[in-house]
């Protein structure tokens, strides 16, 4: 999913998120790689709910598990809302191409708004996530620790400036902390 993203960004020549002008025009360039791109990094999404919601399954019972479930909930419910924010970019994208800028903006901007709050929310997920495996012990506490201060950096990042770079530091967090307990996952199985 992650890769999607930073694929997409680089086809578009990475322009400043925080310009919704650069956006726009990068959008409008690149309409139908931005509608494939963004549908490919949503199905690594919704397959990372998937995961999760195998992981809070095998940690039902146990003392982390209510915040385990709170955790995936909140990521499950702010997917399910940045598919607004996705859709929106999408539109921007399309109605860009055909060349009506101000609608394009305003579907743009739209989706932005959606997207700092379903990322709020999803960083706020992982934090409470992290939380629960700290709780329960299942998995090294470095894991943990990621998850609750990647979420709890991305939360903050994603409220006061979504079109920060700096959200990088939640995304990677999150990435890295996933990636860590599917390896580790793997790893106990063998």
């Amino acid at each position: 999913g992650m890769a999607s993203w930073l694929i997409w960004g680089g086809i578009l020549g990475m322009p400043d998120s925080g310009d919704p002008a650069a956006m726009v025009a990068a959008l409008s360039a690149n309409a139908d790689i931005t509608k494939w791109m963004m549908g490919l990094a949503i199905f690594f999404f919704l397959l990372l709910i998937a995961g999760l919601t195998g992981l809070r399954n095998t940690m039902t019972g146990g003392p982390g598990s209510d915040y385990a479930a709170m955790g995936v909930l909140f990521v499950v419910m702010a997917m399910s809302v940045g598919l607004a924010e996705v859709g929106l970019t999408i539109a921007a994208a399309e109605i860009g191409a055909s060349e009506n800028g101000p609608l394009a903006m305003t579907m743009y901007l739209a989706g932005n708004a959606i997207g700092a709050i379903s990322t709020a929310a999803m960083m706020l997920g992982m934090a409470v996530l992290g939380l629960g495996i700290y709780i329960q012990k299942n998995f090294h506490v470095a894991i943990a620790g990621i998850l609750i201060i990647g979420g709890l950096a991305g939360l903050g990042i994603s409220l006061v400036d979504y079109g920060s770079q700096l959200l990088t530091v939640g995304y990677v967090a999150m990435t890295a902390g996933t990636a860590l307990i599917g390896v580790s996952i793997v790893r106990s199985s063998d």
